[in-house]
């Protein structure tokens, strides 16, 4: 079965390098350890690198540091004769506002933080809503392909609607991709809805099980200063508001509306739902300060040997979420695991690679992002303007919050059953004592909320590993319950800090996989393809046309 290159091929090859691998490779290999991945994540999430957001000290910090790391190996700038990328950017700041929502013969004021979190993408320094009507309009997803309109029949053109998170299959297994989360229950696509809709306003609920996070995830996500890329019509095609509540909050607005939340929730789980007007209004006024930055993606390329106008891109985000000094006590948010983790495996595979004599066939980029955290915008910006076209672009390995508690017998793919570099890494993880397994919790939409998900929807293969649940000398159990601690108590807090005490030796295992994988794609001439029915193959297939010409 022939593709421009097939998957078989390259098992073989993988699997064969994996076996008995050049010198050079051998070398590359040994030079991922467990030191070598310490030093960039303390430097990163350090405090003076303030938490590293975009268009701050924290930014020129990081950036340097980084462009001086490929510097040092000897990495080609990748984007003419710089390493920076400019990324334009649109800070908004907006004034922290509650929110006004009359009807059943009372008003109830939400509060900002407290019961809800708003904001707007567009260059407006004042939006006001006055007595808006509320319409609830269930999950908020037109899909033709799954036979779903929740806008069938309703007219939300200039009013606010409340939708739910996550899709329809959260609930029921036989709807959407029942317990995996498409891309249609993703808080993205409900507010580009909502514009595609004419919405003036959009509110999600927010229920830590569908979201996968808590609410305090969302308030110190949305909070402070916000970026979006800056659009030649200043986001004027956004809704006015987007924003979120939480469910307590939900439940009150029903309850004042005579509705029944967990009644109507469950209507809308099923096919033919229509939504239904919440016979309330919503207030809103809302400050913004709007001014225009530059950031900027780090890009250096290692140029292939016989085909560098083909190439293999690794990718990690070097944002995270700064300072938030109105917060008490430490307020910081370090990012050492989300995303100081990916970065230094970005550093560890461009020094691997820089050491391969002879140079692979094909180029291998190696691209830290900005503002990740704000919405993949530096991985969306890369893909409009990308260092080698995207139909040249073999794939996209993608690393964020990688494992820092130890070796595994497994790695786990976020987005399983996608692409078939699912098979490539199965080979390549074998070679580290690995197998591979599937994302145990695909309700939470992990495919579409990392940097990957940027190349996915451009057709270029895009993979995104996270670290496997069996840990070598634990006993079972030990790594969900490691990773479920994480995830409550450091992701997007200022906790995620670095600690001397991590177990690297799993990072560098997770590395050396994610190399060979990397390697064996760069030394072929394979062209890894989506499996059949993943709606990104049809891009990639035009893909292949362009090649063929």
């Amino acid at each position: 079965m022939i593709r421009f290159g097939c998957t078989v091929f390259l098992l073989c090859l993988t699997a064969a390098a994996a076996a008995a691998p050049a010198p050079d490779a051998a070398q590359a290999l040994a030079s991922i350890s467990a030191a070598e991945l310490a030093a960039p994540i303390k430097v990163l999430s350090a405090d003076a690198f303030g938490g590293r957001a975009p268009a701050t000290p924290g930014e020129v910090k990081s950036i340097d540091y980084l462009r001086s790391q490929f510097q040092a190996m000897g990495l080609k700038p990748g984007w003419h004769d710089s390493y920076l990328q400019p990324v334009p950017l649109t800070q908004i700041t907006a004034e922290p506002a509650d929110l006004a929502v009359s009807g059943g013969g009372k008003t109830m004021d939400l509060r900002y933080l407290r019961d809800q979190v708003i904001l707007t993408e567009r260059e407006q320094p004042l939006v006001t809503l006055k007595n808006n009507p509320m319409i609830f309009v269930g999950y908020g997803i037109d899909a033709p392909g799954y036979d779903w309109n929740d806008f069938a029949g309703v007219d939300v053109r200039g009013k606010t609607i409340v939708v739910l998170v996550n899709d329809p299959g959260y609930a029921d297994p036989k709807l959407f991709n029942g317990k995996d989360m498409t891309y249609y229950g993703r808080w993205t696509y409900k507010y580009e809805e909502a514009a595609r809709q004419g919405a003036a306003a959009v509110l999600i609920v927010h229920q830590d099980g569908p979201a996968g996070y808590g609410w305090g995830v969302v308030q110190n996500s949305w909070s402070g200063v916000k970026f979006t890329l800056a659009e030649p019509d200043g986001n004027m095609h956004r809704a006015a508001i987007e924003g979120w509540i939480n469910h307590a909050t939900a439940l009150a607005l029903f309850r004042q509306a005579g509705l029944d939340f967990a009644a109507l929730e469950q209507a809308a789980d099923k096919p033919g739902f229509r939504a239904v007007p919440m016979n309330l209004n919503l207030s809103v006024t809302l400050h913004s300060d709007i001014v225009h930055k530059l950031s900027h993606n780090v890009v250096a390329v290692l140029p292939g040997s016989s085909h560098p106008g083909e190439a293999v891109v690794y990718s990690a985000h070097w944002d995270h979420l700064g300072t938030h000094p109105e917060l008490p006590g430490d307020h910081i948010f370090n990012g050492a695991v989300d995303d100081g983790s990916g970065d230094a495996a970005l550093l560890a595979l461009a020094k691997a690679f820089a050491l391969l004599h002879p140079r692979p066939r094909r180029s291998v980029i190696f691209l830290a992002t900005t503002s990740e955290e704000q919405g993949l915008l530096g991985a969306a910006w890369y893909v409009r303007h990308p260092l080698v076209p995207l139909a040249r672009t073999v794939a996209d390995i993608n690393m964020d919050i990688m494992n820092v508690y130890g070796r595994t017998r497994d790695l786990t793919v976020i987005g399983y059953g996608k692409s078939q570099l699912e098979d490539d890494l199965a080979a390549a993880a074998k070679a580290e004592g690995m197998g591979i397994t599937p994302d145990p919790h695909p309700e939470t939409g992990l495919y579409y909320r990392a940097d990957h998900f940027e190349f996915a929807k451009r057709g270029v293969p895009a993979i995104l590993s996270f670290s496997g649940y069996d840990y070598v000398d634990r006993p079972a159990g030990w790594g969900q319950a490691a990773w479920a601690e994480y995830f409550a108590h450091h992701y997007h807090k200022p906790a995620d800090e670095f600690d001397p005490h991590w177990d690297l030796s799993g990072l560098a295992q997770q590395v050396r996989a994610l190399f060979r994988l990397g390697l064996g794609l760069a030394d072929s001439d394979a062209w890894p393809d989506w499996y059949p029915g993943v709606p990104f193959k049809t891009l990639r297939d035009a893909g292949a046309a362009q090649r063929a010409q």
